[in-house]
This record gives structure tokens, sequence and C-alpha cells, in this order.
């Protein structure tokens, strides 16, 4: 049955354990007693981890700079309060500029940077806060930030929802985070942390759904808080060697070390949850420690009684990262997430209160439980090589029960996944003809899937599948003067799974900088991705994407960037409208049958950096998604929304009260218009004769839902004290109200065909310390 609120996931623990967690966390508590506002870090080679001695850091805004020590640390002490953009440079290595670096009292600013050994020193790149110059000039990796997840309007500290305010991403359903990539169903994403694959990390996986059942892509809360990240890599369709197993897009979560020579600690208090961070050095100046613990809002209300309508909906999570480096340059990371999230519907007592099907049920109790545990090691060859492995453990348990009088039956839904990731990789310099890598990935997976419908023709349906992806691979990186050239290959096989095939994916990105504002490129990549278990597991399905790009800056912190794509998917299971490219969460029947899918389009973004006063990012996408369908012709899938528009802007001010306290003040609108999801007629009488929905699949996804437009608002308050700042936000989404079609579906509680609509009105306010 569907649901609403699902923005909101919660479950239950014994309040001993939940009392244990927050005792084990206030005891780190301590006030920092550093009253100024500082920025430091340290700058390393990208390609062998050495630090740099004598790198110049550079503020622009103030005109101040400083040179790294033998150790590779710079600092700034005694700034103001606000946006920095920075300047890093070294002979012989890309100049980086980072911009919307926003520095605060209370809580330092600390930067671990990375720079490109590049034969000249003529190129240039500007990324926004990342210590990173790996996203170069490709439109297809965004670097979302820890600081944009906290100032974009309506993203609920969410990297995935943040996302959308980019071209060529859409959300399925705004009770969830679903990503649509280029008309792909966003079964062909996949979610990685610290470059490993993971279980789908999001509480309440079955948020947003058509038949509220769970799903491997998405969910209505990122069970990861934002308090932990760095930054998150967005990759649309086209991936470093490295990468694999996705075909429409991997979204690879970063997490940031603690700080390694003061505690610091964040409280936060909103309408989505408690969350209490707290950081400091393990050894003071080596390593550190970085814990969040994170508890809904909505969860704590129903443990002190108080009613919230007819469902009970909580989660609550737990996450860290501890950070070992050694004395040579080599580090160990052990890093990890839990979490459970649950969603229990109460049915009314008053008969002449119900308004549809979802009232004739006495019971859907929705329950999910997950883990993340992994582990980085590097150990630097001197200054030429590096030396990385890293493994990973991920599971996930989601349980759905329904109960109706008017059903024969019970409902159960039972999802189980597993994987096992591990990498190997060594990374080589080869001067004057720049860096390889060699690698390999490893990963288990074992997935479960059963379920029972009361209703419908798919019966009983139980399906299980495990087996081994072996992925050896290369990745060249080569500048000569303005030419960059990265050419990747990776060897995927699948040892005693599907076909049992080994699939050749060649990688290549080539960008050549015209000037000292415009580049550029382009980039051809091939890759697979193992079927979900709602698919029969046949064989990998596989894509194959050309992409050709322009990028502009314009001033010193705005940038212009366009690019026209192509891409090719096969071996999809399933064939027409009921194929896996159609589908989220609905089992496909057994069939050898396979289907084929395209997607062309063209992307446009402009983007003002937040370096003070306004700044905006403003994107569009046109595209055309098709499946060839059982008569050879190509069809719009069910995500063919044909365009997707956004429009994120704000306005800053600063100023210094009579305390001599910096304070800031800010608004930020957000504005989404995309064209409607598409859906399959609903044959009436069918489905009144079966009491649940019927679709008509041989006509396909002809009918298209209205038009999608939404907008949204934040507006927040900041202030600084001498040892601590404070923010007061305010998040609305969707404040205008819009209805949104969701879906279409038969409610045999009406005997109709009934509209579902999205969330409309949705406040959220929240209150942060950091000391």
């Amino acid at each position: 049955m569907m649901v609403t609120r699902k923005h909101f996931r919660f479950f239950k623990t014994p309040h001993s354990i939940q009392l244990s967690l927050l005792s084990l966390l206030f005891l780190c508590l301590g006030y920092s007693l550093n009253a100024q506002a500082t920025l430091r870090g340290s700058v390393r080679d990208a390609d062998n981890g050495q630090f740099l001695t004598g790198a110049t850091v550079y503020l622009k805004n103030i005109k101040k700079g400083t040179d790294t020590d033998t150790l590779g640390d710079f600092r700034f002490t005694d700034l103001a309060p606000g946006r920095y953009t920075i300047e890093v440079s070294f002979l012989g290595y890309q100049q980086l500029e980072m911009a919307e670096v926003l520095v605060s009292t209370g809580k330092e600013q600390v930067l671990d940077i990375e720079l490109q050994e590049a034969p000249t020193s003529l190129t240039s790149i500007t990324v926004k806060a990342s210590r990173s110059p790996q996203s170069g000039a490709s439109p297809n990796l965004l670097r979302l930030t820890q600081e944009e997840t906290l100032r974009f309007p309506a993203t609920f500290n969410d990297p995935a929802r943040l996302a959308t305010a980019y071209p060529g991403i859409s959300g399925a359903n705004d009770q969830a985070n679903h990503l649509v990539i280029r008309g792909q169903s966003p079964l062909g994403m996949h979610w990685r942390l610290e470059g490993l694959e993971i279980i789908n990390p999001n509480h309440t996986a079955n948020a947003g759904t058509f038949s509220d059942r769970s799903t491997l892509s998405g969910g209505g809360v990122n069970a990861l808080s934002a308090q932990l990240l760095e930054e998150a890599n967005f990759y649309l369709g086209a991936y470093p060697a490295g990468y694999g197993n996705a075909t429409a897009g991997l979204l690879d979560l970063r997490l940031r070390n603690g700080n390694n020579e003061q505690r610091e600690h964040t409280v936060q208090a909103g309408l989505i949850g408690f969350d209490i961070a707290t950081e400091g050095p393990i050894k003071e100046g080596a390593s550190s420690y970085l814990i969040n613990y994170r508890y809904s809002f909505t969860g704590l209300l129903s443990d002190l009684g108080v009613p919230l309508g007819d469902e009970d909906i909580r989660f609550q999570d737990l996450s860290f990262k501890l950070n070992f480096p050694g004395e040579k340059g080599n580090t160990f990371q052990l890093f990890g997430m839990m979490g459970r999230s649950s969603n229990d519907f109460i049915q009314s007592e008053d008969t002449t209160a119900w308004e549809s099907e979802k009232d004739l049920y006495s019971t859907i109790d929705f329950d999910s439980k997950m883990a993340t545990i992994g582990f980085n090691w590097q150990q630097p060859q001197q200054n030429k090589g590096l030396w990385l492995l890293s493994g990973a453990w991920s599971g996930i348990r989601n349980n759905r029960l329904a109960v109706a009088s008017d059903l024969p039956n019970r409902e159960y839904d039972n999802l189980e996944q597993e994987k096992t990731s591990l990498r190997l990789s060594y990374r080589r310099k080869l001067l004057p003809f720049g860096s390889v890598t060699f690698g390999i990935e490893g990963l288990y997976l074992d997935q479960k899937v059963s379920r029972e419908f009361a209703l419908g023709s798919e019966g009983i349906s139980g399906r299980d599948s495990d087996g081994v992806v072996l992925s050896p691979y290369l990745d060249w990186r080569y500048q000569i003067k303005k030419l960059n050239l990265q050419l990747g290959w990776r060897a995927t096989t699948y040892l005693n799974w599907l076909d049992e095939k080994t699939y050749s994916e060649p990688r290549l990105a080539i960008s050549y900088l015209a000037n000292k504002t415009t580049s550029l490129g382009g980039e051809y990549n091939v890759t697979t991705q193992a079927p979900s278990p709602y698919a029969p597991q046949l064989q990998a399905r596989k894509a194959r994407q050309y992409s050709l790009f322009w990028n502009r800056k314009l001033g010193d912190s705005r940038k212009v960037s366009l690019q026209v794509y192509h891409q090719e998917l096969t071996q999809i299971a399933g064939t027409g409208a009921r194929s896996a490219i159609n589908q989220l969460e609905i089992i496909l029947p057994e069939s050898s049958a396979t289907t084929e899918g395209r997607t062309q389009g063209v992307e446009l973004s402009l983007q003002q950096f937040a370096t003070g006063g306004w700044w905006y990012v403003l994107s569009g996408s046109l595209f055309d998604a098709r499946y060839l369908n059982e008569q050879d012709e190509w069809v719009k899938t069910r995500f063919a929304q044909d365009f997707a528009t956004a429009l994120t802007f704000g306005k800053e001010w600063s100023g210094v009260d009579r305390l001599d306290r910096t304070n800031r003040f800010g608004f930020n609108v957000a504005v989404r218009w995309n064209g409607g999801l598409r859906s399959t007629p609903i044959l009436l009488q069918a489905s009144q004769a079966a009491r649940t929905t019927v679709f008509d699949y041989d006509a396909g996804f002809s009918n298209q839902l209205p038009a999608y437009f939404r907008t949204d608002l934040r507006i927040y308050y900041q202030k600084n004290h001498a040892t601590w700042n404070s923010m007061l936000s305010l998040d609305i989404q969707n404040w205008s109200g819009q209805q949104n079609t969701a879906y279409d579906y038969y409610d045999r509680y009406l005997g109709e065909i009934t509209t579902r609509y999205q969330l409309e009105f949705i406040p959220i306010l929240s209150y942060r310390i950091n000391f």
C-alpha cells in the first residue's frame, strides 16, 4: 500500500541501548579553547601520496598566502568567518582553485588537498570546495560537497537529492531519493562508500514506490549523516577504469577525517532527526576519530506518546571513521555505518473515516536493518608509486507484512542482499608520460527476494542468486602541453554466475585546453552491470556511451558547460514494458528474452560559485529515452521525461554586530520543472474483476503524467561566537503546495482508478551548534 510522509523512517530500540550510545558520545564532549577561525590542512601529490613542501596556498579574497612546511602542512589563523577562494600551486603541478570554502568559529576547516603533477604548469583547474583535481573538465563527474549538501534547499542533508540540481538527474518521487539519470531506471545506479561498492545505504527502501515494496537504489533518508561527509562523487554513465557494475550512474560517498589536533562537536536538532557528532585526536597530531549518532524526530515523539496520525515512522543510525596515519606516509582507516528503520501503519477504528484501500489493512509493517564495515590502507613507495588496499562488507534485510480482512492471504515482501568488495591497486608515475594505475576489484553478491501477493497475477515469487564478479583494470593518465588524456580498460568476468563470460570495457577521456578559459573534449565508455534479484539471472546488462563537451570560465567564479551524449543499452532482462529498463521494484517473470534501449540528449549548466553575494546553478537537459518493444519499435521508456530543468540560487549577507561577532544571513530558492514520467494504461474492468491494478502492458508507456513543478525555500541565520557557532534554518519543500502526480492505480475500496499525488508542503526547522 502507498504510504505518505516517507521522508521520515524510524525504528524502536530498547531505551537502555539508546542511552548507552548517547552516553558514550557525551563522554567525548569537551569545549574548544581555540577562539579563532582557523583554516589549515596539507598538500599531497595525487599520484604517490607524498607531502609537497613549499607549495603555495593563497586566499584570493584577502590576498594572503603561505607555503607548506616540511610535512606539507599549512595554516591560517585569525581569519574572519566567511567564504574563501583558495589557489594552490606548486612548480610542475596543475594549479588548483577551490571555491566556496566556508570558515567558521568553533570548528576548524581542515583541507587535505591533492595536486596532479604535469609536464607543464599551463593548466588550471577550478573546482568547488573539493580537495582533488580529478574532476578535470568532464561534466560527467559531479563533485557534491558537504557544504553544498548543507546549503541547498530541501536536500534533507542528502547528496542524492542535491544531485537533482544538476543536468541529467531528476527524482522519481518526492518521498525518496531514487534518481532517474537520463531516462534510465534508478536500478541502473549503484552506491559506493570510499570507492567500494555497497548495498543501498538508505532507510525505508520502499518509500515512494508504486507497490510500497523494497528497492535497491534509494529510500526515504540516507543512512549516512552529512556530518561525516567530505564529498560525494557522482559519475553519470562514464567512469574511470577502477569503477564498474553500473549502467546509469555511480554515487561514491567519501568521508572526511576527524580533526587530529583538537576535539570538536556538533549537535543538530530538527524535524528530520537529532544528530550528535564528535571528532578529535586519538593521538594528538596523528590519528583521529569521527563518530555520528542520529535518531529520528518523529520516533522520539512516538516514544513520548505524541500521536502522529496513522503511521509510526522512525529510524536511527550510527556512522564512524577512524584514521591512523603512519610516520612514512602510510595510512590505515576503518569506517562503517549501521542503521535501522521502520514504518507501521495504524488502522483507524472509525470506518467512516476510511478514504482508500490502505484503510482496509489492519497491518502494514515495514522493517529494515543494514550495516557496512570497511577499511582503507595505503602505502607510498618512496616518491614513485602508491599501493592501495581496501575492502568492505555490507548487508541489508528488508521485511514488509500486510494483512487485510478482505484478502484471502497475507502479503509479505522479504529482501536480503549482501556485498563483499575488495580492491587492490598500484599507481606508478611514468614522467614525462603521466601516471598509470594497475588494479583488480572483486565483488561477491548474495541476493534473495521472496514475495507473496494476495491478489494479482504474480502469485508467489521467490528468487535467489549469488556470484562473484572479478575485474582487473588499467588506467593511464597523460598530459602533453594543453592535451589531457585518460585511457583505461577493465575486464569484467562473471565467475560461475550468469553467462560466465568476460566482458571487455574500454574507457577513453580526452580534453583540450584551447585557452585559459575554454576547454573541450570527449569520452567513450563501455560498462556492464549484474542484474538485480528482481530480474531473471541470465547475463549482465551492457552499456556503451559516447559524449562530447565544451566548458568555459566566465570570470573568476562562474562557468558554463555544454554536453551532448548518446548511450546504447543491450542485454536488458525482460521484454517490452515489462523489462528491467522500465521497472524499479517489480519482479520480472522468468524468461530468456532480453531487450535493448538507447538514450541521447544535450545538457547545459551555468554556475556562479558562492564566493560572496549572489550564487546560482542553472541546468537544463533535453533527452530521448527509448526501448525496443515486442514489435521491434523504439518507444518511450517509463522514465522518459523528455526534459528536466532546475534553477537554484541564493543570496548571503555577512556583518559584524556590536559584540564584534561575524554573523551570516541568507536565503536559497530551488525551482524544478521536469517532464512527467510515463505510465501504462490501466484496464478498469480487468482491475475490478481482479480487485487490483491490471495494466495494459501491450500498450507500453503510452500515457505521460502532467509536467512536474516544485519550488523549495531555505532561510538560515548563523552566529559566530568566540569558541562556537550556531545556525537556525528553515527548509520548505514545495512551499507553493503544488500537486504533482505520482501515479494512477485502481483502488479496490473506492472501486475506481485513483490518482496518487506526491508530497506537497513539507517544512523542516533545524538548529545546529558547532563547538
